[in-house]
């Protein structure tokens, strides 16, 4: 499973040398370690790709109702789901899903995360 994050203007794959953005990475965790195939996040705000939080994911018709019902569960903060498709070289590919969260209570549980190890 690779794993994209967000920098300013682009995305790169994750590596030793492109970590994930810190405020995004307890919701990725989530979202994996219940069976979701993520494949990119940003943290957003000023200076990334997106304004708010955000996680891409893979997925067939049903499973971004699954993405919300487990974020939901862990407590985590969600604004919106989106089904979306992108246009590479006038091809159109997806369709994908997108989670979005509410930043501040989203800092909040990584704050909490971190203290308490579920994320290093």
């Amino acid at each position: 499973m690779s794993m994209h994050v967000c920098r300013p203007a682009y995305c790169h794959e994750l590596d030793a040398e492109c970590p994930l953005d810190r405020w995004i990475s307890y919701a990725v965790k989530v979202l994996r370690d219940g069976g979701i195939e993520t494949y990119e996040a940003c943290e957003g705000g000023r200076g990334h790709s997106y304004r708010e939080p955000a996680v891409r994911f893979y997925g067939q018709r049903g499973d971004g109702f699954k993405a919300v019902a487990l974020a939901l569960s862990r407590g985590l903060p969600v604004r919106a789901l989106r089904r979306f498709w992108t246009i590479d070289d006038a091809e159109l590919i997806g369709p994908n899903w997108e989670l979005t969260f509410w930043e501040r209570p989203l800092k909040r549980l990584q704050r909490e995360a971190e203290r308490t190890g579920l994320i290093t």
